[in-house]
């Protein structure tokens, strides 16, 4: 039987086996290990792509999100507009400030944040928005910055999933009021371990935030906030550093790849919706998540699981129904519905860079096979 796993990373590091132990032994000749040099590198490179004045190594994805809402001083009492549809730290980090997610549904078309739901439930306590782009996709930027605009609110981009997505030719992460990225080893830029970034055009953001990693220090034991230790490492920055050169052939490579996804499965779109790549967007895939009807998910997933073939959902519960949001978070009496089915919709496939077009057709013969049964 054939294995097609969900995610190797194998074959997007051959090749870079020597630049990453150069860039390791840089490093520890060097003796600097936090912050420093090789993160300045990382941030300048990371400025320059993004297009936006500032960016600041982080220690994590989660991290960077709650950094985001710490310098917009987020605090009790506060209500934060959160897609209930995401994963789970785009939340939790609300909460540990003390404020309250207000739970806004989800577009189907681009799993982003509904502003015509957002409409009903923001309120005078409501500070932010957080965008989520899901999947690889930007959310609806115009629609989501009208809506801000018209409430004086703050934006903060979720980029965890999206690194290198655009909407209108712009970078996401670089048109908010404050973005956060991940470089867990699964995404677009992927790192070896937890590491993040804190982008923003705001000067002020961007000294808090710098202050905030450091347990809040502006200058040596001279504690201006209540920070933490939010620092990047120097060795996953310089390893990142390695492999930033070749984000746009790992993004190429999964475009390709669902690129075959929408032609190979397209005959089944009455049992399955498949995603797409919305006008104004271009979409780097981290995910390539489909819909699959009737309640056949499940099934889907086990048959494919007979066959090899590493699927995953993404995500099964919607973050309202989790058990300690409850008692700490609202939906205004509105509940996000549609996020809910897609909770019991939703199968993400095998897209990785490095999938081969063996695999890729291995697995839409068997998904084509599935349906064919029924």
């Amino acid at each position: 039987m054939r294995r097609v796993p969900l995610f190797d990373l194998s074959s997007i590091h051959e090749g870079l086996h020597d630049p990453f132990l150069d860039a390791c032994s840089t490093v520890i000749r060097s003796g600097n290990f936090i912050l420093g040099r090789a993160v300045e590198a990382f941030e300048r490179a990371m400025t320059q792509l993004l297009g936006c004045k500032f960016t600041l190594g982080v220690s994590s994805g989660s991290d960077a999100l709650l950094l985001a809402l710490m310098a917009l001083d987020v605090r009790r009492g506060d209500e934060i507009l959160c897609p209930s549809f995401t994963f789970f730290a785009t939340a939790s980090c609300v909460v540990r400030l003390g404020a309250t997610p207000v739970w806004v549904d989800v577009r189907a078309e681009d799993f982003g944040i509904d502003v015509e739901d957002a409409e009903k439930k923001v309120s005078s306590r409501t500070k932010a928005i957080i965008s989520v782009h899901l999947f690889g996709q930007c959310c609806d930027c115009q629609a989501v910055q009208g809506f801000a605009q018209r409430h004086k609110l703050w934006i903060v981009e979720d980029v965890a999933q999206a690194q290198g997505a655009q909407y209108d030719q712009r970078q996401a992460g670089s048109w908010g009021t404050i973005g956060a990225f991940s470089f867990f080893p699964t995404k677009n830029l992927g790192g070896f371990g937890d590491g993040g970034l804190v982008a923003t055009n705001d000067i002020k953001l961007a000294e808090k935030v710098r202050c905030l990693r450091v347990h809040g220090a502006a200058q040596r034991y001279e504690h201006v906030y209540l920070g933490g230790n939010f620092r990047m490492d120097s060795l996953q920055a310089a390893l990142l550093s390695v492999k930033l050169p070749h984000v746009n052939d790992y993004i190429q490579q999964r475009r390709r790849n669902a690129q075959f996804y929408q032609q190979q499965l397209g005959p089944l779109e009455p049992f399955i919706t498949l995603p797409q790549e919305l006008p104004h967007r271009y979409h780097t895939w981290n995910q390539y998540t489909i819909r699959v009807h009737n309640n056949q998910r499940n099934a889907l997933q086990s048959f494919l699981e007979e066959y090899g073939i590493e699927s995953t959902v993404y995500y099964p519960k919607t973050l309202d129904l989790q058990a300690c949001m409850q008692g700490v978070s609202t939906d205004k009496g509105i509940a996000p519905h549609g996020a809910h089915a897609l909770a019991n919709e939703v199968l993400s496939l095998p897209i990785f860079p490095g999938l081969t077009s063996e695999q890729l057709e291995y697995t839409c013969v068997a998904i084509r096979k599935f349906f064919t049964k029924q």
